[in-house]
């Protein structure tokens, strides 16, 4: 059994489920296996789900490097209303009428291929003159929610689900908020919309295949790496 404070160093890679935040999942972790410093690369929104990497020990030091590793999404976009958190979560404050297709979306999409200017959700966790960008929302603080550029690589259809919601895969590098994605293509389509449901399928060679369950995951799934 080991004990905190062992040293314990290599990767623990796990599923988040919907509901927690990313540091929920690693806290669940940390105190399952007794580990005394870990982080993680990427954080997921509460409502998101899928690859978590966590860090244990040494492996700390390579969250810069890793953190720039491409990532894969699968999104559910609904279209037709738009909430201020921009998925299931917020209150509604904008709807339409538009039927959005499949032929309207296939058209549009190469315009999301290489560089993307995108407007970062007003809840998140970016900072705002030293506040999280959550935070003076939750307090009803009036800012302007910043934009960013993001690298797209990958943006497939894959298939619709029912009216006004499709499910994409997304590729792209860190740091693009699926959310804003949704808001982008819905606005570029004359509509509104939310991610209903966001999965992050892959991080770098980390796949969502060999994820493990947090309250299932023990010391012989830590992966060793050099450091």
């Amino acid at each position: 059994m080991k004990h905190k404070g062992d040293p314990i160093d290599g990767i623990l890679v796990v599923s988040k489920p919907v509901g927690i935040s990313s540091f929920g999942a690693l806290s669940i972790v940390k105190r399952r296996l007794n580990i005394a410093k870990m982080g993680h690369l990427g954080t997921l929104d509460p409502l998101a789900c899928g690859v978590l990497v966590l860090l244990c020990g040494k492996a700390t030091k390579l969250t810069e490097k890793l953190s720039g590793k491409t990532k894969v999404y699968r999104s559910i976009f609904r279209f037709g209303i738009e909430t201020d958190t921009l998925d299931l979560a917020g209150e509604t404050t904008a709807t339409s009428e538009k039927v959005i297709t499949r032929e309207m979306i296939l058209e549009v999409l190469p315009e999301f291929i290489g560089e993307v200017e995108i407007t970062i959700p007003r809840f998140s966790a970016v900072h705002i003159n030293g506040a999280r960008a959550y935070d003076l929302a939750r307090n009803g603080t009036e800012f302007t929610a910043p934009k960013k550029i993001v690298k797209i690589s990958r943006f497939e259809l894959l298939a619709e689900l029912g009216s006004n919601e499709f499910y994409f895969e997304i590729e792209c590098e860190t740091g693009t908020y699926i959310r804003s994605l949704a808001q982008k293509l819905a606005n570029r389509l004359g509509s509104v919309a939310i991610a209903s449901l966001i999965q992050r399928t892959r991080v770098g060679d980390f796949k969502i295949e060999n994820a493990k369950d947090i309250k299932k995951i023990s010391i012989a799934d830590l992966m060793q790496i050099e450091i």
